[in-house]
């Protein structure tokens, strides 16, 4: 490899674990929400991956809870539903309701998927997914800000098997999680703030 491809390289994947990579760890968060424990934690220990975004909504926990379970398709046995463009109804009572403890949500390979391990509408959703590569939980907490608008902070952690497999599966997560969960937020807010 010629000295000068190495040298951008090295600077590139330096830019990287300095720069970037903290900022997309924490995107949103603020220290406090960073630092304090959530509900799930205890459920990965020593994790090799952990990542807290949170955004602040101008809508009801009530009404972020109603499309975080629409959107993030937290439905047992049924594939998450399409995003569409323009305006939508919220979801009818119905929808939220029925997930419970235990429930598995489809989303993995092999009948695999993430299983319901603590739900309190409309504060707490806690989900892990057991596979062979790695434990991985997803904790999203809804804190009412007592002025009609919401703190909503997504967790994530990870704890891999040991191996090439495992170190794969974090190489992957690292970036392909910020995008998924930082444009689930994203939609879960454009929606929540647009019912009337």
């Amino acid at each position: 490899m010629p000295r000068s491809l190495f040298r951008l390289a090295a600077g590139t994947a330096a830019g990287y674990v300095l720069a970037v990579r903290p900022w997309h760890l924490r995107w949103g968060a603020d220290d406090r929400e960073v630092h304090a424990d959530m509900p799930g934690d205890d459920l990965v220990r020593q994790p090799q991956y952990q990542a807290t975004r949170a955004i602040t909504v101008e809508a009801s926990p009530a009404t972020v809870w109603a499309w975080l379970v629409r959107l993030g398709g937290y439905q047992p046995g049924s594939p998450p539903r399409p995003a569409t463009s323009g305006h939508e109804e919220p979801p009818a009572q119905e929808e939220r309701q029925g997930l419970k403890v235990g429930d598995v949500l489809q989303g993995g390979s092999a009948g695999s998927g993430f299983v319901v391990e603590q739900i309190d509408p409309p504060q707490t959703l806690v989900l892990a997914m057991r596979g062979a590569d790695a434990t991985t939980t997803c904790s999203v907490s809804l804190r009412d800000l007592e002025d009609g608008r919401t703190r909503m902070i997504f967790r994530v952690r990870i704890r891999a098997q040991p191996g090439l497999r495992g170190t794969t599966y974090l190489a992957m997560q690292d970036v392909g999680d910020f995008l998924a969960v930082r444009r689930q937020m994203l939609t879960i807010k454009e929606r929540a703030e647009s019912v009337p």
